[in-house]
């Protein structure tokens, strides 16, 4: 048995389920917004807190822990593409801990006190809002491993920086101006 391939499976295997199950709910969200229902949106960002401790946490630790076993077993610690890769997945992890389950744990405590009252919802948006910049922070993150940029690919590396640049400014500064003022 190749015990390289079997955690570069496990790896892939925890990453799609994360990735999934982060896109998903996240369309639920958008169709909630679209549509103009705000006890949807309430909805779908209730599903995201109750997945985030049950899925989204064991997944992206697991893809971690994976990743880090594959990078130990290939001698990988010096390619440009795994040192990205683990970067992005640390501020993924690090914006899921720290930013959204947050939030979500926030926008359930005030749905169980008063329902999709419109501070629930507000949060609810925000939650949505910066979770889509967290998804393209984890398909870029896909693309750092699917094509394994090394310096001499300053182009892609240029391109997937901005990306992350124009994702950050479409989606986190209104996201962290909106909830700064709400504090």
């Amino acid at each position: 048995m190749d015990w390289y391939l079997a955690f570069k499976f496990l790896h892939v295997a925890a990453a799609v389920i994360w990735i999934g199950g982060a896109f998903i709910m996240i369309m639920f969200g958008v169709k909630a917004e679209r549509s103009r229902n705000d006890a949807e949106l309430v909805g779908a960002v209730r599903q995201v807190a109750w997945a985030a401790e049950r899925i989204y946490v064991p997944s992206s630790m697991a893809t971690l822990v994976f990743g880090l076993i594959v990078t130990w077993l290939g001698a990988l610690w010096a390619d440009l593409w795994v040192i990205l890769g683990l970067v992005g997945v640390a501020a993924t992890i690090g914006m899921g801990i720290l930013v959204l389950t947050p939030r979500a744990k926030k926008a359930e405590a005030g749905f169980a006190a008063g329902g999709a009252t419109p501070a629930v919802v507000a949060v609810s948006r925000e939650l949505l809002t910066i979770a889509k910049f967290d998804l393209v922070l984890l398909f870029t993150v896909v693309a750092d491993m699917v094509l394994k940029p090394q310096l001499s690919d300053w182009a892609l590396l240029v391109v997937m920086a901005i990306i992350l640049l124009a994702a950050a400014a479409l989606w986190l500064t209104p996201a962290f101006r909106k909830g700064t003022a709400a504090a």
